[in-house]
């Protein structure tokens, strides 16, 4: 994955939506905003508020957690999934996989930047 991508393209991107499509940018922003604050709070990369398409991964991934940023390219997935499951949500039959999911990528990362 290349670093230097914006966090609100990608996550467009990742739900379907082509990387130009601004209309529900307030909601995906809102949604991917709160995603990173629960990596943040289990020890995952920079405090990072996400308000446009200039913030990119690098933004988010911390430099001095060395050892974690080995598994770092599990955040980008644990948002787009985060944000779908609120988003544009699954058919009923996967919600239960698809948190499962974010639940089990959520404990890797924090295991692995402990």
């Amino acid at each position: 994955m290349d670093m230097s991508k914006s966090i609100l393209v990608d996550t467009r991107q990742a739900l379907g939506l082509t990387a130009d499509n601004i209309e529900f940018d307030s909601e995906l922003l809102m949604h991917i905003n709160s995603a990173i604050v629960k990596l943040n709070q289990n020890g995952v990369g920079n405090s990072l508020n996400v308000v446009d398409e200039t913030a990119t991964w690098l933004d988010l991934q911390d430099p001095s957690q060395t050892e974690g940023n080995k598994n770092f390219n599990l955040a980008p997935l644990f948002i787009a999934l985060s944000v779908k499951l609120i988003f544009d949500p699954p058919p009923p039959s996967s919600v239960e996989y698809h948190t499962r999911l974010t639940d089990e990528l959520l404990w890797r990362m924090k295991v692995t930047y402990e």
